[in-house]
């Protein structure tokens, strides 16, 4: 079974991302153990042969254009209907038809509209917290926010909702309440923050991720039990928000300002336990050199998806690497790209903006073919991934919307506007927020199936047509062979094991051992090489998880298991020769 990961990457799973700038030049930088191939994407846009479409409805959310950016309005959906404040005033209406169901209140926030089951959620001027039944209408104080000293906060900083608690958050500069959804009543307040974001629940524990200012600036962590808002830990030194975790492993970057190792390491990965809070692990990943002998100076992004971790390349292209694999063997994969990382991985693929910022292209794991996204023609403002739909903002006031998958254009719209807030998705209707006017759209269910973890791992792998022969005896592939990036993978369990090989699966460390003969080694998902006794042997390709089942490159299999392997083409035969 594959670990389960939370995913933080931008632009990915409806997390929205704010484009700007041009470009970095083409990759100068030296890769190993991937192809390093040169992207130009160079196609001509025609976004004049995109569908145009018509909006269902549209809405003015009064206020200034410059409100989407700071002051936004959030956009709550829940039973078929919208929720926004306009003027003060909480409106309902209709997802399909845009019509006006009810008004409540006033002087409420403008950003503080959330929904859970049949009610949404609001917040005034002066702390307070309403409930508002979504279908009537009709509405009841819920909380009073105060601070330290027991007077009214001046404002509430954001609601948010953790369903699996039946919880309310409320925040303000430095304090959460937790308000119980059932009884309305005040569960616990933590005080002691020196400024708050929306906590995350991850197995049991609530992550909040903020900032504090002292001396420096340092980015920080804290653990927060739900149960009694009691605060379990704080992360020290200065850390990313969480990039992923697996069990009771969190991973986070340290940041911490390090002068005289900033030219060594690209990045350094701390481990950190969820119970705790302790650093289990640190590592360091060695900058990789430019052909011209320099380091490589990365840019912000770093994300951490399944077993592997990404890492920017200034511009030039990405690293990935290894998550499980120990940094200073195994060598990062390099795709080099000439053009901006903007989002990704999602559904196999990497997103850039071409070196001229008007261009859009994904880019297939691992096989590093191009999926065209053609009809983008301007600087993105924004970008949204939300189920199989691929929702795009720029500059100029279009808006155009994708399918992920197959990269085929479905509609764009002129808004005029050049900033946006999130897109969401009601059903078939598509929300756009442009400036300070509200769009729906009809999209097809084609556009909001979910994507399986399935499928986003098979991007880039298809079925080879192939059969094995195993001292002259030939048998059929089972599960079959894979391909990708002009390699030839094949599953290792059914290999070995036709081979008499003993194979054994430990959960934990998700690695594969194999003994055959004298020979012992261990395979695990993601590292490039294969742990042979104290040693390690470099593969040619990361093993891969593919409809459970691992996977290797045929070219290496041989070697460890010291046997004779070789890939006939014409009969597309993998023929195997035990005997020596």
């Amino acid at each position: 079974m594959r670990s389960r990961w939370l995913k933080l990457t931008a632009g990915c799973l409806a997390i929205g991302l704010a484009v700007s700038g041009a470009a970095g030049a083409s990759a100068s930088a030296q890769g190993s153990a991937g192809v390093n191939t040169s992207y130009v994407y160079s196609t001509i846009s025609d976004k004049e042969s995109i569908p145009l479409a018509k909006p269902r409805w549209s809405v003015d959310l009064g206020g200034s254009k410059q409100d989407v950016i700071y002051n936004p309005t959030s956009i709550a959906a829940a039973s078929g209907n919208v929720f926004f404040v306009k003027s003060g005033t909480l409106y309902a209406v209709s997802a399909s038809s845009g019509k006006t169901l009810w008004t409540y209140g006033k002087k409420l926030q403008l950003s503080s509209v959330v929904t859970s089951g049949n009610f949404v959620y609001a917040a005034d001027e002066v702390g307070a917290v309403y409930r508002v039944d979504a279908k009537t209408g009709k509405g009841t104080k819920l909380y009073q926010m105060t601070d330290a000293k027991g007077a009214a906060a001046h404002s509430i900083n954001g609601l948010s909702i953790q369903e699996a608690e039946g919880l309310l958050f409320v925040q303000n500069s430095n304090t959460i309440a937790a308000i119980s959804l059932a009884t309305g009543k005040q569960k616990w307040r933590n005080d002691e923050f020196f400024s708050t974001s929306v906590p995350k629940l991850v197995n049991g524990t609530l992550l909040m991720e903020t900032f504090e200012s002292g001396a420096i600036t340092v980015g920080t962590t804290y653990a927060i039990d739900p149960k009694t808002g009691k605060t379990l830990w704080r992360l020290g030194g200065s850390h990313s928000n969480l990039l992923g975790f697996d069990g009771d492993k969190l991973y986070y970057e340290d940041q911490w300002p390090n002068i005289d190792d900033a030219e060594n390491a690209i990045a350094k990965l701390d481990v950190v336990s969820l119970r705790t809070g302790e650093v289990l692990e640190s590592r360091s990943y060695p900058s990789p050199q430019t052909s011209t002998g320099g380091y490589v100076y990365r840019s912000s992004q770093i994300v951490i998806d399944g077993s592997n971790m990404y890492i920017g390349a200034g511009g030039n292209g990405i690293y990935r690497y290894g998550l499980l694999a120990d940094p200073m063997i195994a060598k990062p994969a390099y795709l080099s790209v000439n053009g901006s990382w903007i989002a990704g991985p999602y559904n196999g693929k990497l997103y850039f903006s071409d070196a001229t910022n008007m261009r859009l292209f994904g880019v297939k794991v691992p096989d590093n073919t191009q999926v065209a996204y053609n009809g983008v023609d301007n600087p993105i403002s924004r970008f949204d991934l939300i189920e199989s739909g691929m929702y795009i903002g720029q500059t100029d006031g279009s808006v155009l919307a994708f399918n992920v998958k197959s990269g085929k254009a479905q509609f764009r719209y002129e808004t005029g506007a050049r900033n946006y807030g999130p897109f969401q998705t009601v059903g078939t209707t598509l929300l756009v927020q442009a400036d300070n006017k509200l769009y729906a759209f009809l999209i097809s269910a084609e556009m909001t199936k979910p994507i399986t973890e399935a499928e986003a791992m098979a991007s880039g792998y298809s079925k080879a047509q192939a059969k094995l022969s195993l001292d002259g005896e030939l048998r059929e592939f089972n599960p079959s062979m894979m391909t990708a990036a002009n390699r030839m993978f094949v599953p290792l369990r059914f290999l070995t094991e036709a081979l008499g090989a003993k194979v054994a699966y430990d959960s934990k460390t998700k690695s594969t051992t194999v003994s055959y003969r004298d020979r012992v080694f261990m395979i695990t998902e993601g590292k490039t090489y294969a742990e042979v006794g104290t040693s390690g042997s470099e593969l040619s390709f990361a093993p891969v998880i593919l409809n459970g089942a691992l996977y290797v490159p045929v070219k290496d299999i041989g070697s460890l298991l010291g046997v004779t392997v070789n890939w006939n083409a014409s009969t597309r035969t993998v023929e195997v020769v035990t005997s020596t």
